[in-house]
C-alpha cells in the first residue's frame, strides 16, 4: 500500500458520499453531508486498509504463481474473516456508537440485512481486487520470464560466438599449414607445435561452459598460444607479460586474452625488421 493507494480510498470514499447523500430521505444541510462524508471515509479505510494488508501479508506468504491453490484458498479464508470482522466493526461504530441504536438488535431487522448487503459487497470488491492482484503478478511474471528468455538467447548466442571464433577455420588452417612445413625443416618444433594446438583446443573445450575462470588459468593458456603464435610468425612479433602474483587469483572471462591476442595480430602489421610488440599487465582491477 502506498500513497495512491490512500488517495484512490479518499476518492472513492468522496464519490460513494456524494451518491448517498444525494439520494437519502434526511435533511440536505452541510453537517448531514460532513457526517456522510465522515462515515463513508470510516467504511472505505477500514475495509479498504484491512483488506489491503490481507492481501500484501498473503501475496508476501504465498506466490500467486507458484503457489496459486495455496494462494486461492489462504486468500478466501482469509478475505471472509477479515471483511465479516470490518464489516461488522463499522457497522457497529455507525448504528451503535454514531446512531444510538439498540445493540441487542444489531444482527436482527434492518440492521441484520445491512450487515448481510455491506458483507457481500466487500466480499465482492474485495474479489476484484483480489482478481486485479493476480492478474498483475502473472503479468510481472510473464515480463520476467520474457526477459530472462532473451538473456538465456543472447548468452547463448553469444557463446556460440565467441567460440566460433577460438575455433576459427583460418587459424586452423594456417596453423596447419605451419605445423606441416615444421615437420620437414625441424621436427622438434613441429612437435612442440602440435602439443601448444592441442593444450589450445583442450582448453578451449574445458572451458567452453564455465563462466569465469581465475587470471592464472587464463594467463597460462594465453602463454601457450602466444609460444604457437612465435612458431607461426617468429620475430615478428614479441609478447611481454606483467600481472603482479597477488592478482592472479582473480577472475576473468574464459578465452578473453586470447581473443584479444588473436585481434592485435589480426589487425595490425608485423615484420622482422618491424615487429609488433604485444604486452599484457595489470592495471588497477584490470588485464591489459
Amino acid at each position: 500500500m502506498n500513497r495512491k493507494f490512500f488517495s484512490t480510498l479518499i476518492w472513492v470514499s468522496f464519490g460513494i458520499s456524494i451518491f448517498i447523500f444525494a439520494f437519502s430521505n434526511g435533511e440536505k444541510t452541510l453537517t448531514n453531508a460532513l457526517l456522510t462524508f465522515g462515515i463513508t471515509v470510516m467504511y472505505t479505510l477500514v475495509i479498504g486498509v484491512g483488506n489491503g494488508l490481507v492481501n500484501d501479508f498473503l501475496s508476501r506468504k504465498f506466490s500467486w504463481v507458484e503457489q496459486t491453490r495455496t494462494r486461492v484458498i489462504y486468500g478466501i479464508i482469509g478475505t471472509v474473516l477479515a471483511n465479516v470482522i470490518l464489516v461488522f466493526l463499522c457497522n457497529y461504530i455507525n448504528f451503535i456508537v454514531i446512531q444510538g441504536n439498540d445493540p441487542t438488535k444489531f444482527f436482527i431487522g434492518n440492521m441484520g440485512v445491512f450487515n448481510w448487503i455491506t458483507v457481500n459487497i466487500s466480499l465482492l470488491v474485495s474479489a476484484i481486487l483480489h482478481a486485479k492482484s493476480f492478474m498483475e503478478e502473472w503479468k510481472k511474471s510473464a515480463k520476467k520470464e520474457v526477459v530472462e528468455q532473451k538473456l538465456i538467447a543472447k548468452s547463448a548466442n553469444a557463446q556460440f560466438e565467441t567460440l566460433k571464433n577460438q575455433l576459427d577455420p583460418h587459424f586452423l588452417f594456417n596453423s596447419l599449414n605451419v605445423l606441416s612445413s615444421l615437420i620437414d625443416e625441424n621436427p622438434n618444433h613441429a612437435q612442440r607445435f602440435t602439443s601448444s594446438m592441442s593444450k589450445i583446443y583442450r582448453y578451449v573445450l574445458e572451458q567452453k561452459d564455465k563462466e569465469l575462470v581465475t587470471v592464472e588459468e587464463e594467463l597460462y593458456f594465453a602463454k601457450t598460444y602466444c609460444d604457437l603464435l612465435k612458431t607461426r610468425f617468429e620475430d615478428s612479433v614479441k609478447f611481454e607479460f606483467n600481472v603482479d602474483e597477488k592478482d592472479k587469483n582473480g577472475f576473468v572471462v574464459p578465452l578473453s586474452l586470447q581473443l584479444l591476442l588473436e585481434n592485435c595480430i589480426k589487425h595490425n602489421f608485423a615484420t622482422p625488421s618491424k615487429p609488433l610488440n604485444i604486452r599484457i599487465f595489470q592495471m588497477k582491477d584490470f588485464c591489459v
